[in-house]
């Protein structure tokens, strides 16, 4: 009799921020820069921040259109190290998620704007 393993489910990770908010960071060489997030890496709990965390790298030519050289490239930041910037009021805000016409949205603690 084969024994057959059970499959996992993956749970995939609830953050307060999402792709296209205005972030700041809080700790770190780059504490107190603002910046949008490019990209979520829920499984690391990382993000890509436009401008922020910049690093160097080496890229072999790919075709005649991008040649090999030394590119800039932002890198990861962890989430935890970020506080998500209210639209309206453009202060660090906290968010707090209600269920309004059968739709989960983020609101600002401060001024109670929706965020989503």
């Amino acid at each position: 009799m084969i024994k057959q393993k059970k499959e996992k489910k993956k749970i995939r990770p609830k953050f307060h921020i999402k792709k296209d908010d205005l972030v700041e960071v809080n700790t770190g060489e780059e504490k107190g820069r603002r910046g949008r997030v490019l990209e979520i890496m829920p499984q690391k709990k990382q993000v890509i921040i436009e401008g922020i965390n910049l690093v160097k790298k080496h890229q072999r030519a790919r075709s005649q259109t991008k040649p090999s050289g030394i590119v800039t490239v932002p890198g990861p930041v962890h989430i935890s190290n970020l506080v998500l910037i209210c639209s309206k009021c453009g202060k660090k805000v906290q968010v707090k998620k209600e269920k309004i016409e059968e739709r989960r949205v983020r609101i600002c603690k401060k001024c109670g704007e929706i965020i989503d």
